[in-house]
């Protein structure tokens, strides 16, 4: 197992395979383990990313990993799964985001940062750090911008890309 904390982040236009099968090979591994995996999958209807999100939760669940679905948050609900990424969290009322143990939000100011922190984040997901494929020509925001993230909130804090 990882000595870092590490979560699998899925992205449907760059996987070799298909996500169900991606995923449940990240299930199996032994070193590089992930503690949870994000199933994101934007380009997928929503019926097919439901589908895909059984899947998923079928394959995690039997390994001991936590499932966290990306955007859809009454799916999540429907599901009984109670990790949430979301990139608004304003598109939720405070209700509705206390269904969920895990709520994280991509971030990317100090601002935004302090923002989804007094809307009941839970997890930051700063990035981009490193250049990155989804980010083909955006400069990536560096270490420096992670330090000044991890500083500026209470919040755990997922550097990415």
């Amino acid at each position: 197992m990882s000595e870092l904390p590490l979560i699998a982040v899925t992205d449907s236009a760059t996987c070799p395979r298909p996500l169900a099968e991606q995923i449940e090979r990240l299930t199996k591994l032994t070193e590089l383990r992930p503690q949870a995996v994000i199933l994101r999958a934007k380009s997928l209807d929503k019926a097919a990313y439901r589908t895909l999100a059984l899947q998923a939760q079928q394959s995690c669940e039997a390994a001991g990993i936590p499932l966290i679905l990306h955007s859809d948050w009454q799916l999540a609900h429907e599901l009984g799964i109670s990790k949430l990424q979301l990139a608004l969290l304003r598109q939720m009322t405070a209700c509705e985001r206390a269904h969920f143990t895990w709520l994280s939000t991509p971030v990317h100011s100090v601002g935004e940062a302090q923002e989804a922190q007094a809307l009941g984040a839970t997890v930051l997901i700063a990035g981009h750090i490193y250049t990155t494929q989804c980010k083909a020509g955006l400069a990536p925001r560096g270490l420096g911008f992670l330090q000044s993230v991890c500083s500026a909130v209470s919040l755990p804090v997922y550097a990415i890309g």
